[in-house]
């Protein structure tokens, strides 16, 4: 690695703070990139600093950490710099060579340091941070684990069972909450305070402070809980197959192997498709659906302060809660008060929890309690800013809701309908002023699902749609936009998913078989087991309101229809796909005796592309229907909403993943399974053109 002089520091600034003490800092720059290099030309820059003889210690903020972390740049760095591993191998030599020297080293950490800008802070003897300061490996949520050293020194330091957790929830901690942890050694009031601490370490020479990684600590026994944690959400993202080989190692000989492994490791990940997948849909198109442009002629002329609810089920208790947590004034109403009542215990029990928990303070969560005020009064309603209607899903009742609280809302307000699946025009056929009803689909358990797919239906107003993209916002929300439409786009998807395992079934494929190869093909839950948890009846109401049935379908709602006969309705009256001990509350797969055995099995590979492909086929269909306005949106309805496969980045990575030439042709050959499986004229134009949905991180075609 050239050294390079003080004047031809591009990303680091070198001050000599007192005698015998220098302190190295980013420069504010607005380029991105470059990681290795600033890299480089840090640990250049320290060498050159702590060589010299009078030279005491060194202090450092993280060169990376004032930095936007964008992952499409490291990708691309990546994979256009044959050499980046021998590069930063050999970084991390130098660096091990220089904290030989035996002069103390301090890293400051003030304000928000997250990821591969928080990785540098780590190399440091000892870390000082400030009150204010955030830290935190955000990697696990996006397909990926921590780099640039970041998870062997979290492992070695905190040992496995602290650093497990952190790793793995990959949420933001305090700086108080790091120094618990022993992530860092002192938190200090201020920026001086901290250098003026790191000062206090290097003139004092305190070893005994400084940190020695201790082979004990690393030798402790995993935390099984904490794998398994990994396997259960998703063995099929390569970072977490990845990480667990990478933890069997991460105690065995020196820190410089360990840090090699590690970077041997993360480097692999970026040659998987998954990972491009992940990345893709759960960091840049769910920021870019958060922050999605609003109208600021309608956002100027409208704000949220009070939110009607009808109905104090789980769906409407759950929205009651965002919309409370959100600051929001929320009147729940049901038929009876105690009904309403019953709807806010919801909130009293999630944030009893939440303050055991200690994420929330005693009385945090008071002031939130008293945000939602229970009513069967629909004129405390009155001067609503949005109503959301979440009544059961039969179309006559949430027209009779409707009517009866339409009067209430607020001159500018708007009115929206938390259906799964009835169509938007028609609910909104009750209203005197259809433009300003909207479908807000929310997804159950609502304080844990953060998609909401919105519905457009045929009169509804630009200004309704971006005042619902505020309230979406302002619940903190990740919404997607789409047109009305039969079962719209989630619900449409999904019941298709649920369709071909019955389908399979009705062919005499074992209900075991199709269970356990849905939950290989990387779904959470089966499909019979979904049906079981909502009831096989509300596929039947679904069913009702659809134009037409084709012959899977009917065949379907024929079987569904007998097994509803026999008393088998789901989990809630005991029997379903499943059989269920009242005694034990446990289950066991129900095997209809009545079926037919399949003669010739069908492979795991063809159950699991069954399952996967219908979904992505029908995905496809919105998307040239008009339903969809990106592939990105139904990236994110498929994984957030419906729980498809989320090594697959959602329905159209798995496309690109299977190739769409390749998809449309299996797609076909599974047509004597159904007419679901014919595949459209477009997509086979798109096939034979080998035209993906995405290149690599952003839509085909777009800049």
């Amino acid at each position: 690695m050239e050294d390079l002089k003080h004047s031809t520091y591009h990303y680091i600034t070198v001050r000599q703070i007192s005698e015998g003490i220098v302190l190295l800092e980013p420069r504010k720059r607005t380029d991105q990139g470059n990681y290795l290099l600033r890299l480089e030309e840090f640990v250049s820059a320290a060498r050159h600093s702590v060589d010299k003889k009078d030279n005491k210690g060194m202090i450092y903020t993280s060169p990376l950490g004032t930095v936007d972390i964008d992952w499409q740049h490291i990708y691309n760095e990546v994979s256009n710099t044959p050499d980046f591993a021998d590069r930063l191998e050999r970084l991390f030599s130098e660096w091990s060579a220089l904290c030989e020297l035996g002069k103390p080293i301090v890293s400051v950490i003030d304000g928000d340091c997250f990821s591969i800008g928080l990785a540098p802070a780590l190399w440091a003897e000892y870390s000082v941070a400030t009150t204010s300061s955030n830290l935190g490996f955000p990697e696990f949520k996006y397909g990926l684990f921590p780099g640039f050293g970041a998870t062997t020194l979290c492992i070695r330091k905190l040992g496995v069972n602290k650093a497990l957790p952190f790793l793995l929830q990959a949420n933001a901690i305090s700086a108080h909450e790091a120094g618990d942890l022993g992530l860092i050694d002192d938190v200090v009031p201020s920026l001086d305070a901290a250098i003026a601490a790191a000062k206090l370490v290097i003139l004092t020479k305190e070893s005994a402070s400084l940190r020695s990684i201790s082979s004990a600590l690393i030798a402790e026994e995993q935390d099984r809980d904490a794998i398994q944690a990994i396997h259960r959400k998703s063995k099929l993202i390569p970072a977490h197959a990845i990480f667990i080989d990478l933890l069997a190692d991460i105690d065995q000989g020196s820190l410089e192997d360990a840090l090699k492994r590690e970077l041997n490791a993360w480097l692999s990940l970026w040659q998987k498709k998954e990972t491009i997948s992940v990345v893709r849909t759960l960091y840049y198109s769910l920021r870019e659906a958060k922050a999605a442009p609003v109208d600021q002629a309608v956002a100027q002329g409208f704000t949220i302060n009070k939110v009607g609810i009808l109905g104090a089920g789980i769906m409407g208790s759950g929205i009651a809660y965002e919309a409370a947590r959100a600051g929001l004034q929320v009147y729940l109403k049901d038929v009876t008060l105690a009904y309403a009542e019953r709807g806010k215990k919801y909130a009293e029990t999630l944030t009893a929890k939440h303050v055991a928990g200690r994420s929330i303070s005693a009385g945090n969560r008071e002031s939130l309690l008293q945000h939602i005020h229970p009513t069967e009064n629909a004129s405390d309603l009155v001067n609503s800013d949005i109503i959301i209607e979440a009544v059961f899903e039969d179309k006559h009742l949430k027209a009779y809701v409707t009517k009866e609280s339409l009067p209430f809302l607020s001159a500018n307000g708007l009115f929206a309908s938390n259906t799964t699946s009835l169509p938007i025009g028609m609910l909104a056929s009750v209203s005197t002023a259809p433009e300003n009803f909207i479908g807000m689909h929310f997804f159950s358990p609502v304080d844990r699902m953060p998609l909401v797919e919105i519905i457009r239906g045929a009169k509804t107003s630009h200004a309704t749609l971006q005042k619902a993209l505020l309230v979406a916002r302002k619940l903190d929300k990740v919404p997607i936009v789409v047109l009305d439409g039969p079962a719209f786009f989630t619900s449409r998807i999904f019941f298709n998913y649920l369709l071909e395992a019955i389908t399979m079934l009705l062919e005499g494929i074992p209900a075991a078989s199709i269970e356990c190869e849905a939950k290989n093909a990387g779904f959470a839950v089966g499909p019979l087991a979904v049906l079981d948890e909502i009831s096989l009846k509300l596929m039947l109401q679904v069913y009702d309101h659809l134009p037409s049935l084709h012959s899977s379908q009917r065949r379907a709602y024929a079987y569904l229809e007998n097994l509803i006969g026999q008393g088998r309705n789901g989990r809630k009256t005991g029997a379903g796909f499943y059989g269920y001990n009242k005694d034990t509350g446990k289950k066991a797969i129900w095997n209809d005796l009545t079926l037919p055995q399949h003669n010739m099995p069908l492979s795991d590979v063809i159950i699991r592309k069954r399952l996967l492909h219908i979904m992505a086929l029908d995905s496809y269909r919105c998307l040239d229907e008009g339903i969809l306005s990106s592939p990105k949106d139904g990236d994110l309805g498929s994984v957030l909403g419906v729980g498809y496969a989320p090594h697959t980045g959602g329905v159209f990575g798995h496309i690109d993943q299977v190739g769409v030439q390749t998809f449309a042709e299996e797609c076909s050959s599974f047509v004597p399974y159904g007419e679901q499986w014919l595949v459209p004229n477009s997509l086979k134009a798109r096939a034979a053109a080998r035209l993906s949905f995405y290149n690599d991180f952003t839509v085909a075609g777009s800049t």
